[in-house]
């Protein structure tokens, strides 16, 4: 039962960040529509917090660092929104359903074990 829980929540959070995409298809203007893209990034960021702070960084430090060899990050399009995306995806599906029930499972390893008997 635990086990259809998870891949039901799995399955539940994957469709939500699917139809956030699709749906930042559909009101995609064409190019340069930041305000479309920012919309799809504030969704993602919210369904991946925290880990969401650590893709928003890294690109924020991608474009940075761009920036310093004359170069830019790619103007907004829908592939260029596809990757971000998929970055804020991964993190976010590793973080929920990865990194999450591996630290829960740890501590209740933790809280189960009791200390031994050093009486004599």
């Amino acid at each position: 039962m635990k086990r259809a829980v998870a891949i039901g929540a799995r399955l539940v959070w994957l469709a939500i960040c699917a139809t956030v995409l699709i749906d930042s298809y559909r009101d995609y203007k064409g190019s340069s529509d930041w305000k479309t893209e920012e919309y799809l990034v504030f969704r993602l960021m919210i369904l991946s917090f925290p880990a969401s702070y650590l893709v928003a960084g890294g690109l924020f430090l991608v474009g940075a660092g761009l920036g310093v060899v004359g170069l830019a990050l790619p103007p907004s399009s829908k592939s260029e929104m596809t990757v971000g995306w998929l970055f804020f995806v991964v993190a976010g599906y590793a973080q929920w359903f990865l990194l999450v029930p591996k630290l829960f499972r740890s501590r209740c390893k933790k809280a189960n074990r009791r200390p031994k008997d050093t009486s004599p």
